[in-house]
């Protein structure tokens, strides 16, 4: 019988206590590539006998869809519920010299800058706390800001306000110790005979660890594609594949 083979595997992702910590059924692609150093006794100079040693592999998966608990199991870590301070920004109409913010700033983040009106970004002179007699000072109270309307802000303008607000999230943090553990991966898959009719596959990778590489491009104009290339060792028994095919 001869097969035909297009899907990208489903796989189950078990850390090295047996449990899974992922289902993936949305990869786009998933490859297996095995490799191995070869050497030639030579009878003159053509090859004669060959030895072979040092089996590599690796099994690459590719994803345009993805939880984002996927990203930190490259890094060792894993996503943690915690405040963290959340970087705001807040564009402003100055009206009859004040404005009012809408978030509450962290204390000591608030930074205040008068931009221009034609892109409402460009930065033309920082606003710092201080007498509002003087150009380019401000006062707040509460959320709202009064500004100097002398020099600073002789007709209605714009600010832009750079500050954190404290907030509760979903993070992780990369840091230069931590690396991913090893892990058991089981793909499912079928193969389909000339006789149209599919064979149910499971291989299992008995020992295997991410590479903690990750590139994810953000693209106006592309769909962002995640790339996980797993480094595929032996177990114990030196087992680094088991491939099935249910009859």
């Amino acid at each position: 019988m001869l097969y035909a083979l297009k899907d990208a595997a489903n796989l189950r992702i078990d850390n090295s206590a047996g449990k899974t910590e992922l289902f993936v059924n949305y990869a786009k692609t998933s490859s297996l590539e095995f490799t191995s150093d070869s050497v030639f006794a030579m009878n003159k100079n053509v090859k004669a006998v060959r030895f072979d040693s040092n089996r590599e592999g690796t099994f690459t998966t590719t994803m345009e869809v993805f939880p984002m608990d996927i990203i930190p199991l490259l890094f060792g870590t894993k996503f943690d519920s915690k405040t963290v301070p959340f970087a705001k920004k807040e564009v402003l109409k100055v009206t009859s010299g004040s404005a009012t913010l809408v978030g509450d700033p962290k204390v000591g983040t608030l930074q205040v800058f008068k931009i221009k009106e034609d892109d409402m970004l460009t930065h033309v002179a920082e606003q710092t706390v201080g007498s509002v007699s003087s150009e380019n000072k401000y006062s707040i109270a509460d959320k709202t800001l009064t500004f100097n309307t002398t020099t600073t802000f002789e007709q209605d303008g714009y600010v832009a306000c750079y500050y954190f607000v404290d907030t509760p999230a979903k993070s992780f943090t990369i840091d230069n110790i931590s690396f991913p553990g090893g892990y058991v991966i089981y793909g499912d898959t079928n193969l389909r005979g000339t006789d149209q009719i599919d064979n149910f596959v499971q291989f299992k990778l008995h020992n295997v660890k991410p590479q903690s590489n990750a590139s994810l491009t953000m693209d106006v104009d592309n769909i962002a594609t995640l790339e996980i290339v797993w480094d595929v060792m032996g177990d114990a028994q030196g087992n680094m594949l088991t491939w099935s095919t249910i009859e």
